[in-house]
């Protein structure tokens, strides 16, 4: 199939712009605006970007209060739950210990409290996705799957690897980025990102420069979740097909992509010990997509 009947034929599972916005998309209201800006919601929401002025954060991993700027210097012991709960014949467990819900401060711990709410002022670094310089743009009119690893750090979530693929299946991207903060915590039971990783790693303007040789504002971009993606990557971008927007849980609330992926699939993915494949996973939602054009 051409690039262009792949994009004729994701279309329609597009989201509109509004629905975007609601779930965390970040947007610019005109072309000459220079700050990006967003919905705002429940203050402690994780699509929030907190004034600049309030150090104030929420762990996201234990649900306390926090100063952010005493992060390193005072330190606080953080007990969690690494795994989400699940209800299990009418009784919530956490799926890492299968403890009970409310029986237990936390099967791990760690040193800091993590968040992921940054400061105000990086929305002025936000960057929209470039419009097509012609008619014969050979950027236009295509489609790509991406997924991004985040790492916590003392600003909140930061980027630490993105993979983008095409329809092809052919890997475009993946390359681990430099976080602009200190580390707080990589994550790696997750992110699958280690230290020696990010040795080397691409500056954030560096995968944007890298991104842009390959997408433009015509681009459909399918993922999972992707509002977090973009604000990691501090991208604007509103031609979206998310997965977890389309199909979600009986409540309501997004599914994650390793059941989504065993719901519509029948695939299980993030199986590989050291962490998630963001190659896997962007394959994934690019499958995920295919299979939701044909139900509809």
């Amino acid at each position: 199939m051409s690039p262009q009947k792949w994009h004729d034929t994701f279309s329609q599972l597009l989201i509109p712009e509004e629905i975007l916005k609601e779930n965390g998309y970040l947007f610019f209201e005109s072309e000459i605006s220079t700050r990006a800006q967003f919905n705002k919601s429940n203050k402690w929401s994780a699509f929030m970007f907190m004034p600049d002025t309030d150090p104030t954060r929420k762990c996201t991993r234990c649900s306390r209060l926090f100063n952010r700027k005493s992060t390193f210097a005072y330190p606080k012991l953080c007990q969690y739950h690494p795994l989400k709960s699940e209800d299990v014949n009418g009784i919530k467990h956490h799926l890492c210990c299968f403890k009970r819900v409310g029986t237990s401060k936390g099967c791990q711990s760690h040193p800091f409290h993590v968040h992921s709410q940054p400061s105000e002022n990086v929305l002025e670094k936000f960057v929209m996705t470039p419009k097509p310089v012609s008619s014969r743009d050979y950027r236009s009119n295509k489609v790509f799957g991406l997924d991004v690893e985040m790492v916590h750090t003392e600003n909140g979530l930061e980027a630490g690897r993105i993979s983008l693929v095409d329809c092809q299946g052919r890997i475009l991207i993946d390359e681990f980025i430099k976080p602009e903060g200190r580390i707080v915590h990589l994550n790696t039971q997750f992110s699958g990102i280690e230290m020696n990783h990010l040795d080397d790693a691409k500056s954030l303007k560096q995968i944007h420069k890298l991104m842009f040789q390959f997408i433009n504002q015509s681009s459909i971009i399918v993922g999972h979740g992707l509002s977090n993606d973009f604000k990691a990557l501090q991208l604007v971008h509103l031609k979206v097909i998310d997965t977890g927007l389309i199909v979600t849980t009986e409540n309501g609330k997004m599914m994650s992509l390793k059941r989504l992926a065993k719901k519509l699939l029948d695939v299980d993915i993030q199986e590989r010990v050291g962490g998630h494949d963001s190659i896997e996973d962007a394959m994934t939602c690019l499958k995920i997509a295919e299979k939701l054009v044909n139900m509809y």
